[in-house]
């Protein structure tokens, strides 16, 4: 039973998580002082080019990153690697060996889809801050 349990936490190891019984995700502390002055919902962070500095524009009780679906559809492991696994099948492609840039990039594919929508081919969309 120990070698099976390791096994599944080898290949995937966001299993370990449920395991363990995760408590809620970690959620970043509002900016305050040194929130930008573009953002509105005070959980953005300053970014680099101007066209980064993308706030969601909601107050902060409505900010995107807070809402329960965000949290799930963004968040959750389990969620991110049935994306992952998904786009993998559907297109034919190989794991990412980085397990933090794979659930990087599916999290951004899934509030795309989420926010946005399908998009076409080479349309691409910049993701609020918070």
């Amino acid at each position: 039973m120990r070698e099976t349990l390791m096994t599944v936490v080898q290949e995937n190891p966001e299993y370990l998580f449920n395991i363990l019984g995760t408590k809620e995700p970690h959620l970043p502390e509002a900016s305050g002082p040194s929130q930008p002055s573009w953002c509105v919902c005070t959980f953005c962070k300053e970014m680099p080019t101007e066209k980064e500095q993308l706030c969601c524009q909601k107050s902060e009780d409505s900010c995107i990153s807070r809402l329960p679906d965000f949290n799930i559809l963004m968040l959750d492991e389990a969620v991110l690697a049935l994306a992952r696994l998904y786009r993998q099948d559907i297109l034919a492609m190989l794991e990412d060996e980085d397990r933090n840039r794979a659930n990087r990039h599916t999290a951004y594919r899934q509030f795309v889809l989420w926010h946005h929508g399908k998009l076409q081919v080479g349309d691409r969309r910049v993701i609020p801050s918070c």
